[in-house]
């Protein structure tokens, strides 16, 4: 089993700490391979950061899903994940969604922390989007300067586990998860040090992603999830312009 793992933003270092958090959690014989978005920001923190991230997304599927059994959008908030599974031809998983979806199976309320304000918001709202906010106990998030996005797991992990630990005290959550990218790894790094269970996207969408590719589900024929029709279009990456256009 192939499974394509595409960061939204344009920080390969932050694409490699994902695949390295995605291939600890792999199954035997599942390979992860990553690609970093070749257009966007440093890191997504807002609604306009997201929807540069989602074409970028597009594109990533379209230069290079064909040889892959499942697509992992690799950024909490799933930008473009929607447009990806219409799209695509194959399941495609996003790492907010896969949290969530596993934080339903541990508990009735769970908490997410995260590192700024303006991902607080973003994620309420993906929770929202997702239909999965009936169980959100609360969003935590730092409100400190960001020098170095690559560091801030570390810079930042005490300030992290404090809220997590506010989120369970406080808040009364039964499950935690640690919000971004940029913390991949922190919820088993942390795993002790925190009372109820601690979830990582990444870990839980290479999990589902190989329990979709296993279900074998059919392509939908009916729906909003069927492959769009071609049409005219500009100004497009040639990969992405031949998938929109239905040219050779």
């Amino acid at each position: 089993m192939k499974l394509l793992l595409i960061n939204p933003n344009i920080t390969a270092a932050m694409t490699d700490q994902m695949a390295a958090e995605a291939r600890r959690f792999a199954s035997v014989g599942t390979e992860i391979v990553s690609v970093t978005a070749a257009f966007g920001t440093q890191y997504i923190e807002n609604r306009a950061e997201a929807a540069i991230a989602g074409h970028a997304v597009l594109d990533a599927v379209a230069k290079h899903a064909a040889s892959f059994d499942a697509i992992i959008v690799s950024a909490f908030g799933d930008p473009g994940l929607a447009a990806a599974r219409e799209f695509a031809d194959i399941p495609v998983v996003g790492i907010a969604e896969s949290a969530m979806l596993t934080a339903w199976m541990l508990g009735r309320r769970y908490s997410i922390v995260c590192l700024t304000p303006r991902l607080r918001r973003w994620y309420i709202e993906c929770a929202r989007e997702h239909g999965l906010d009936a169980r959100l106990a609360s969003v935590r998030a730092l409100d400190v300067a960001i020098p170095d996005i690559t560091q801030a797991k570390d810079q930042f992990r005490e300030r992290l586990v404090e809220e997590c630990l506010s989120a369970v005290e406080d808040d009364e959550a039964e499950v935690i998860i640690c919000g971004g990218g940029p913390i991949a790894g922190l919820a088993r790094e942390v795993a002790d040090r925190i009372p109820v269970p601690t979830l990582d996207g990444v870990s839980c969408a290479v999990r589902m992603a190989e329990a979709l590719v296993g279900l074998k589900p059919r392509q939908p024929t009916r729906g909003s999830f069927v492959r769009p029709r071609p049409k005219p279009a500009a100004g497009l990456s040639p990969e992405l312009m031949r998938r929109i256009t239905g040219a050779p």
